[in-house]
């Protein structure tokens, strides 16, 4: 029999361990874990793998610490000379082309958005673009016949990656690396060039070293196991990696990870479910390829077994105010809410999950909750302007990340979100989960799929199938619910049986939801919305009648309408 405990005192219980969280113990522990600049796969990295590794164990986890291959680059030094104006100071990009010396005319694009930039006629000029290296604009000025690019990143010369590959590339990935050299000067320097272009035409030569090559990266795992569980885990995972020391990005997540191991582990005996840690490397300079590796290599497992991955990236940055748009899938937008809303006035609206951070596992149905709770004030002068919100610190992604750039308080904040939203997943005997927000949101996507392509995209089928699952989604979520707001004992076969439909569900529905290739695949680092494999309707119905274009995307899209509705139907199954 479950005991389920009174919801007064299981809050009790939550508010008492929230008090727990220790600003000190924060500070020192990334203290010590960013000492040193770990590139991925390196022997600085390796140091700060076994330290984290060594604390875990002291703290009562089951660790194993490994080495797997990984496809990773490291930047080196690089050089910006301009005919008339001299030596420019840059940074060159992970998986950029290295070059000893490429010379071409400048074009000033601006900023142009991605789709602009390749419809320009750049062939063999060197570009330059306003915002941060991404992969998207590398492949637009490559699409446009550029020979290299040059960024405008802002106050300060933000390290990036440029690949579009998620992970480790495959032979078939190998075409799709960057073919052309990139750097990054700041804004006070592109005003000077761009003071210089207006006199006339100018020519740059780019040189750059890029060491790119297969390395031994490691991975670290900790497991606090649950006494009476069926196996079912959470798992909780940051990277270690880092752009120079690295302490906001990442040492301070790893802080936060060793605190929650601290105050969860010694309630082992309580837990419904296990927490899982994974400490990735590869994140930075192998766009994820240590969390890629591992959904390769445990796929079965995390399909039957990992009820959400929590992502934990960058918390405590100085003023980092901003709580209301971490990302979750919508099945969990409530436990998202009920987390972050003690500790803040603003109220918590929530972010789709990105195709960003280590977020791996969302193609094989595993959903996602958090992976930056905090950020700058949107429209403030602190941020990145690199994401939802105000972007992460001035800092990020340069030599400026050290540890005077945290808040103490704000480190502890985002500690007691994280252990709000843990706690609740690792005790809860019913999953904290509404699986008619997930149903909902594919009924609508799916309705306005329909309407943006004009009629000509018939989803009849897949829309009457996600009717019926959201009628079924919630009869499934007024179960649970009933079981919850029982006192006393309950006997574990409903309990069971609710949470692996609630499972079921996100299994089915994660294969189309945020994935286009289904979950034996890792879709581009590139942005996408919700159901990406109908991205073009809108396209097709934009088209005039009579334009063949119609036809073919008519094909593909209903070769994916037909994915949507296979999916769907699994759900059904599922929610039986």
């Amino acid at each position: 029999m479950f005991s389920l405990p009174r919801a007064a005192e299981a809050q009790e219980s939550l508010d008492e361990l929230c008090l727990q969280v220790d600003a000190e113990r924060l500070m020192s522990f990334t203290r010590d874990v960013s000492q040193e600049v770990r590139l991925s796969g390196s022997e600085e990295e390796k140091r700060a793998f076994g330290w984290l590794a060594e604390r875990l164990e002291e703290m009562g986890a089951e660790v194993r610490l490994s080495e797997h291959p990984g496809f990773v680059s490291w930047p080196g030094p690089a050089s910006l000379e301009v005919s008339g104006l001299g030596s420019l100071p840059c940074i060159t990009h992970a998986m950029a082309r290295p070059t000893t010396g490429l010379e071409g005319a400048i074009l000033d694009l601006g900023a142009l958005d991605p789709e602009a930039v390749a419809r320009t006629d750049a062939q063999g000029r060197i570009v330059l673009l306003d915002g941060v290296a991404n992969p998207a604009r590398v492949q637009a000025a490559e699409a446009a016949g550029a020979v290299g690019e040059i960024f405008v990143s802002g106050e300060q010369r933000h390290e990036m990656i440029v690949s579009p590959v998620w992970g480790s590339p495959g032979a078939q990935d190998l075409s799709r690396l960057p073919s052309t050299p990139s750097v990054s000067i700041d804004r006070q320097t592109a005003e000077v060039l761009r003071r210089h272009l207006a006199l006339g035409r100018a020519r740059a030569t780019i040189r750059s070293e890029v060491s790119t090559r297969w390395r031994q990266l490691p991975l670290l795992e900790a497991d606090i196991a649950a006494p009476d569980g069926e196996g079912d885990f959470v798992l909780f995972s940051g990277h270690v990696d880092s752009w120079h020391l690295g302490a906001m990005d990442n040492g301070s997540a790893n802080a936060l990870m060793l605190e929650m191991v601290r105050l969860l582990a010694p309630l082992r005996d309580s837990l419904r479910r296990g927490l899982r840690l994974c400490f990735w490397s590869g994140h930075s300079h192998g766009r994820y390829a240590g969390s890629a590796h591992y959904a390769d290599e445990h796929i079965f497992e995390l399909r039957e077994r990992c009820v959400v991955h929590v992502n934990v990236d960058s918390p405590g940055g100085q003023g980092a105010t901003d709580l209301s748009h971490a990302i979750t899938s919508a099945e969990f937008l409530n436990l998202a809410r009920d987390s972050a809303g003690p500790e803040s006035d603003v109220p918590y609206v929530g972010t789709p999950p990105l195709r960003a951070g280590d977020e791996s596992f969302l193609g094989m149905g595993v959903p996602a909750l958090f992976m930056e709770v905090s950020e700058q004030p949107p429209g403030g002068e602190g941020g990145s302007g690199v994401s939802a919100g105000g972007g992460l610190g001035w800092w990020w992604h340069t030599p400026e990340d050290t540890i005077d750039k945290l808040d103490p308080a704000f480190l502890v904040r985002d500690a007691r979100i994280y252990l709000r939203a843990l706690y609740r997943l690792l005790t809860e005997p019913v999953l904290p989960m509404q699986a008619a927000a997930a149903t909902l949101e594919v009924l609508q996507e799916l309705e306005a799929r329909e309407q943006a392509s004009g009629g000509r995209l018939d989803l009849e089928l897949p829309i009457g199938l996600a009717r019926r699952l959201h009628r079924r989604a919630q009869a499934v979520d007024g179960e649970a619910e009933r079981l919850r707001q029982t006192e006393g004992d309950v006997p574990p076969l409903p309990v069971r049986r609710v949470n692996r439909r609630l499972m079921g569900l996100t299994r089915a529905l994660g294969q189309v939801r945020y994935a286009r290739q289904g979950p034996t695949a890792q879709d581009p680092a590139l942005a996408q919305e919700l159901l990406p494999g109908l991205d073009r309707a809108a396209e097709l119905g934009a088209l005039a009648d009579g334009d063949p274009m119609i036809g073919h995307l008519k094909v593909d899209l209903g070769r994916e309408r037909n994915r949507i509705a296979l999916a769907l139907m699994e759900a059904l199954g599922a929610l039986r």
